[in-house]
């Protein structure tokens, strides 16, 4: 019910402008060929005259057996228009190839700009959007939505001009002959045209739900696969079977009222053909027996109406096609008109060198507006620092190191680093001396150099060596048959979890940021490997400014400054000794972590891997 009422929301607020602004959207992506475009154009209407000028002859052809003439006449003429006829039958698939294949030119080239238009749409958003838009749906308009365009743009673009030009061609033939026939050919033109509008006006909604249900199945298909593990922990597998089955029944639907509507069409063309060659025949039969026309002009009248079942089924089709493509086209361009909240400022300034101090100043922020995460903090770490921020959960920890790079903005306050507000900084500048080392690592399914080097365009093997070293990952890799050209798997499958996390952290490492921030991101790897991990940046932290969200009582005591949240504020800011001897909240939190860790390792939980 949810999802009709969505659907007939989105249908009444965009029916008004969905057709200029698809057909909009396919003309600027011809267009993207425009040389091809024309003479494609070109070679259609060379066709058209060539398909229009057919039904005359084969009219001269009935025109030449009349009985006045001689036998040699009458073989003569028969000959010669028979010879045109295939003459003009030849230059018309001679032409016809020619726009074919220019036609290919164009609609494969608009294809590609689009896949191009809709990833760097994609690839621009900021965090806030893939918060709000399911990543089902995201797949779903950037593969099979734009797979359902292709039709328009190279069939719809070749058959629906060829289509235009041949009904021109035909009527103006139709009006060289005959006036008042011409006014039948008129009528039927409206009366088809009419029922395609009226087919295509039903079918909108229809192919909109059925490019919405594909969505759907899209992100079903896609939260099964990524969340396999939890579906089967829970044992929910017949939950997730109803659910698809719900969204498939969803998407069979739409596809069926599809079929039902299309299939009106074709054959009311069909009865439409019939009943314009019975008046033809009608009409004409009394003209020639009053004398007031010929055989001749029947035949031709009639051959012209035989070229008109091509160009009228087709027309019909491409309007559908329109439609079709018009869904999709819908959902594509609410991608590609999507823009980043998150922008560069028109004075943004490049970042020559940073040192790293950073300020929160009275920073208030919340993912939805109204209701706020942090409130009113405010802080200062200086250049070369380590700060551990420390909380309970939901105080507001991992928004900070968000609000750092820019991924989301602030509400009120500043941030400042170098005592510059960082919305004056170029963005790409501003990440780029920003290392972030998250807690849920994403690896790609490449090789571990490519992983490690992701970060950093033309990094050399000895670079990603060292950053391995650093993160104590290097003789693990090298113990692998393929060292640092083995594939990690999709998401890092084939490493476990503390491995995943160190090649993170050399990735991190390897762009050589000014500020460096670990997301808990040591919580899989045991004492001794953090112990050396942290031993490997000592030397780095010296001149880098370093956040660090930690539960490892040796980090937090050993960082120059801690952060304390609860609830969004800071209840405590200063250093171990300080804080210890001053704040109740951080001694009871440091008071549970020890005695929880020294349990650990007491009873072997916390051991050498």
């Amino acid at each position: 019910m949810y999802e009709s009422l969505r659907l007939a929301i989105r249908i009444k607020n965009e029916t008004k402008g969905i057709k200029l602004n698809s057909a909009r959207m396919i003309f600027k992506y011809w267009l993207k060929s425009r040389k091809d475009f024309i003479l494609e154009i070109s070679f259609l209407t060379l066709s058209t005259i060539f398909y229009t000028l057919t039904p005359v002859f084969i009219g001269r052809i009935v025109g030449s057996l009349d009985p006045n003439n001689s036998l040699n006449t009458t073989v003569f003429q028969l000959i010669i228009n028979f010879l045109l006829v295939v003459m003009f039958a030849f230059l018309t698939y001679i032409s016809n190839r020619a726009a074919r294949l220019r036609g290919a030119e164009v609609s494969s080239r608009a294809i590609y700009y689009l896949r191009n238009d809709i990833s760097n749409a994609i690839s621009r958003q900021s965090f806030s959007y893939f918060d709000k838009t399911e990543t089902g749906q995201l797949i779903a308009r950037a593969t099979s939505d734009i797979e359902e365009t292709q039709q328009i743009f190279g069939f719809g673009l070749t058959v629906g001009l060829q289509s235009s030009l041949q009904l021109i061609g035909i009527l103006i033939g139709f009006l060289f002959f005959n006036l008042q026939l011409s006014a039948f050919l008129i009528i039927t033109f409206i009366i088809s045209l009419s029922i395609s509008y009226y087919i295509a006006k039903k079918l909108k909604p229809i192919f909109l739900e059925t490019r919405e249900s594909f969505g759907e199945l899209t992100n079903t298909i896609r939260e099964n696969i990524i969340g396999a593990e939890v579906v089967r922990i829970f044992n929910t597998q017949q939950k997730e079977r109803l659910k698809f089955s719900k969204n498939n029944k969803r998407f069979y639907k739409a596809s069926v009222d599809s079929v039902r509507f299309n299939s009106m069409y074709m054959p009311l063309i069909y009865v439409i053909i019939g009943f314009m060659t019975i008046i033809t025949f009608f009409l004409g039969g009394i003209w020639v027996i009053e004398g007031t026309m010929d055989l001749q002009t029947i035949i031709t009248l009639q051959s012209y109406i035989a070229a008109l079942g091509f160009p009228l089924m087709m027309l019909g089709q491409i309007m559908l096609i329109y439609i079709q493509a018009d869904a999709a086209l819908t959902r594509v361009r609410e991608v590609l008109e999507s823009s980043p909240e998150i922008e560069d400022l028109p004075d943004a300034l490049p970042i020559k060198f940073i040192n790293g101090d950073i300020e929160f100043d009275n920073v208030s922020f919340g993912y939805i507006p109204d209701n706020k995460i942090l409130k009113e903090i405010s802080f200062k770490l200086p250049a070369g620092k380590t700060m551990a921020i420390l909380g309970t959960t939901g105080s507001g920890k991992s928004t900070i190191i968000n609000l750092i790079p820019r991924f989301y903005d602030i509400n009120e306050g500043r941030i400042r680093i170098d005592r510059m507000d960082i919305k004056r900084y170029l963005l790409k500048d501003l990440r780029r001396n920003i290392g972030i080392v998250s807690q849920e690592t994403f690896l790609f399914n490449k090789s571990i150099f490519e992983n490690i080097a992701y970060g950093k365009e033309g990094a050399k093997l000895e670079e990603v060596i060292n950053a391995a070293k650093i993160a104590d990952l290097h003789d693990f890799i090298m113990s692998l048959p393929k060292g640092y050209d083995s594939v990690v798997g999709e998401r890092g499958t084939r490493l476990s979890g503390g491995q995943k996390q160190r090649l993170s952290i050399a990735r991190a490492l390897l762009i050589k940021p000014k500020i460096l921030i670990f997301d808990d991101s040591t919580s899989s790897v045991d004492v001794e490997t953090e112990y050396n991990i942290q031993e490997a940046l000592a030397s780095i932290m010296k001149d880098t400014t370093t956040i660090i969200i930690t539960q490892r009582i040796s980090t937090i005591r050993n960082a120059d400054l801690i952060l304390i949240l609860d609830r969004g504020r800071v209840v405590g800011f200063g250093n171990h000794h300080e804080l210890i001897a001053s704040n109740v909240l951080y001694k009871q939190i440091y008071e549970t972590l020890y005695y929880k860790q020294k349990s650990k390792i007491q009873t072997g939980v916390l051991t050498i891997e």
